[in-house]
């Protein structure tokens, strides 16, 4: 007997087969989401670090926010899954971490900033979340597509961390605050206008997912993403910090930042053909490679300009690897699942930033930034072995591929 109930409201999603006509939502809403992490994140550490903010204490701080995420991705998935009610929840995540952020400057004690990293961390992890998710159910079984919209993320990045170096310069880091909730206002009004999603009221939901998480294939994923992301967080928290202490200046911390998004835009451009000539698994160990490969050459960098080519490595890195691990994710959950299935693979993420944020500001107080670099490269190696042997024993592309139709 099917227990699945199909419940809709407001605007929902279109037909399987084809992309929502408000897909053009979707690309403003990855634009502005990531114009707001190329003001805040890029520089958010920096922040800290001319703050008089030790490594370990950076660390400590990306720790508590990543701590928060891992609970509050699946939360926040499982959520939008059981009302359909997207839209509200991005928003209020958005408003949220806005407000929460607006406290750092005014916050005068550690434990301070700590708690402020606790509720920005559970905050944040709703648009991180729901935006893949939403996209993707968008597009139905065009899922190839996603790198298309997504490519508004890389324009939004590249305008905002290139500028905004040389704009801080001149006006002082303590104006990312007030620069991101600007972005932010915008982004959360943006999302009111997506359309609902329809829910499946499932009851056999918790069967589904106990099922899923235990697919051999899903948990050699689950490790290899984890691993992945703890070599990934380290350049995220600490490439700035580095090359700031070899003498760089705002301005070129934003173009290190910006490069690779600049890259990013053809790979994302052309991804959908690339999902579909190569398939996710081959996909996921290329960029895989390369991401360890930009790891071993920041950790022998000779001069902070060098970190600039380096960088640009992350272009075609990151976006194979994101496009295909979201496709692959989402191909592997149940249908009543697809946003908490998101909110999981967030959650890896997190909790590879939460090994990372201590692992790697011990490392960098301990050995300094280039050997910590080169200890996460040996990491990022270590996650293509896996993956790649998980791969060969349980041929996992065969069982996404019976589920997606790229």
């Amino acid at each position: 007997m099917d227990n699945r109930e199909l419940v809709t409201s407001g605007t929902d999603v279109s037909s399987p087969g084809s992309p929502h006509k408000k897909m053009w939502v979707a690309w403003l809403l990855f634009f502005f989401y990531f114009a707001g992490v190329g003001i805040y994140f890029t520089f958010l550490n920096v922040y800290y670090r001319e703050a008089g903010l030790s490594g370990t204490q950076i660390g400590t701080l990306t720790m508590t926010t990543a701590m928060f995420n891992v609970a509050s991705a699946v939360m926040w998935g499982y959520l939008s899954d059981r009302t359909g009610k997207n839209r509200l929840l991005i928003a209020a995540g958005s408003v949220g971490a806005l407000v929460v952020a607006q406290f750092i400057p005014a916050a005068k004690t550690f434990p301070a900033l700590i708690a402020l990293s606790a509720l920005s961390g559970s905050m944040s992890s709703a648009p991180m979340t729901l935006i893949d998710s939403t996209a993707l159910a968008m597009l139905g079984d065009r899922r190839s597509e996603y790198g298309r919209y997504r490519l508004g993320g890389s324009l939004g990045y590249v305008a905002t961390a290139f500028l905004a170096g040389f704009l801080f310069d001149q006006i002082g880091l303590r104006m990312i605050f007030p620069a991101y909730a600007v972005v932010m206002v915008v982004f959360a009004g943006i999302a009111l206008l997506l359309p609902d999603i329809p829910v499946q009221r499932d009851q056999q939901a918790r069967g589904d997912m106990k099922e899923m998480i235990r697919q051999p294939v899903w948990l050699v994923f689950a490790i290899s993403i984890l691993l992945v992301s703890i070599g990934m967080n380290a350049s995220l928290s600490f490439l700035g910090v580095t090359i700031k202490g070899m003498g760089a200046s705002q301005g070129l911390i934003g173009i290190v930042s910006s490069v690779p998004a600049l890259i990013e835009v053809p790979f994302m451009l052309y991804s959908g053909l690339f999902l579909r000539r190569f398939g996710t698994v081959r996909l996921l160990l290329f960029s895989i490679a390369l991401m360890a490969l930009r790891l071993f050459l920041l950790g022998v960098m000779p001069a902070p300009e060098w970190a600039a080519g380096i960088n640009a490595i992350n272009g075609p890195a990151y976006v194979l690897f994101w496009t295909s691990a979201v496709t692959y994710n989402y191909a592997l959950a149940p249908q009543s699942l697809k946003a908490t299935a998101q909110g999981m693979l967030n959650s890896a993420i997190s909790m590879a930033n939460v090994a990372s944020a201590l692992l790697t500001g011990w490392l960098f107080d301990l050995l300094g930034p280039g050997q910590m670099f080169i200890v996460m490269g040996f990491v990022t190696v270590l996650a293509l072995i896996i993956f790649g042997a998980g791969n060969l024993i349980k041929r996992p592309e065969q069982a996404v591929e019976k589920q997606q139709a790229v």
